[in-house]
C-alpha cells in the first residue's frame, strides 16, 4: 500500500514566545542606554556604538523571527518525518520513526495520555500548532535507544495512514 502525506502546521505564538520577544526588546534598549552613558565618559567610542547598535538590531531580528515556527510532517510508507521550519527559511529535522518502532498513537483523550506525559523517562517532543488544541495527538516510540513522545497535530489523512499501517497501535476517539 503506497501512502504519502505531507502537512505543514504553523505554531501559534504563546505567552512564552511573547515574553521572549518583549525581554529581548527591553534588553536591547537597556544595552543601548548603557552604551550611551558610557559614550559620555569614554571619548572616541562612537564607531563602536554604531557597530553595537547594528549588532543589537540584527540580534533582535533573529530572536523575533525565531518564534515564527512551522512543523512539517511527512508520512511515507509507515515512516513519519517531522521537521521544524524556522521563519520559513531554516529547516531542522526533529525526529523520524517507523510505525514498527511505535508503541502507541492516540489523541489527547486516550486514557493513558497522562501516564505517558508524567513519565520522566520519556522525552517529549512538541511539534504542534497549539499545546491545548483539540487536534493534539501523540505517538510514543523508541528512537536512538530511548523512549520518545511526539506531540503533534496531524490531519485526518495522516491519522488514516497510521490506522492503515498499524491498526492495533492506534487509539483515536471518534469526533
Amino acid at each position: 500500500m503506497d501512502i504519502f502525506v505531507e502537512q505543514l502546521v504553523k505554531k501559534k505564538r504563546d505567552g512564552k514566545d511573547m515574553l521572549k520577544i518583549i525581554l529581548s526588546i527591553v534588553g536591547a534598549f537597556v544595552i543601548i542606554a548603557l552604551l550611551g552613558l558610557l559614550s559620555a565618559f569614554v571619548p572616541f567610542i562612537g564607531m563602536f556604538m554604531l557597530l553595537a547598535v547594528v549588532g543589537l538590531i540584527y540580534g533582535l531580528y533573529v530572536i523575533i523571527t525565531s518564534v515564527n515556527l512551522e512543523y512539517e510532517y511527512a508520512f511515507t510508507e509507515g515512516e513519519l518525518d517531522v521537521d521544524k521550519v524556522i521563519n520559513a527559511r531554516r529547516r531542522k529535522r526533529m525526529t523520524s520513526f517507523d510505525v514498527n518502532d511505535m508503541e502507541v498513537f492516540a489523541d489527547k483523550n486516550y486514557s493513558e495520555f497522562n501516564r505517558y506525559m508524567n513519565n520522566p523517562r520519556i522525552e517529549k517532543l512538541w511539534a504542534c500548532a497549539d499545546r491545548d488544541g483539540d487536534d493534539l495527538c501523540f505517538a510514543v516510540y523508541t528512537g536512538g535507544g530511548a523512549s520518545k513522545m511526539l506531540l503533534f497535530s496531524p490531519n485526518e489523512k495522516i491519522r488514516e495512514g497510521f490506522r492503515a499501517m498499524a491498526p492495533r497501535k492506534v487509539f483515536l476517539s471518534k469526533n
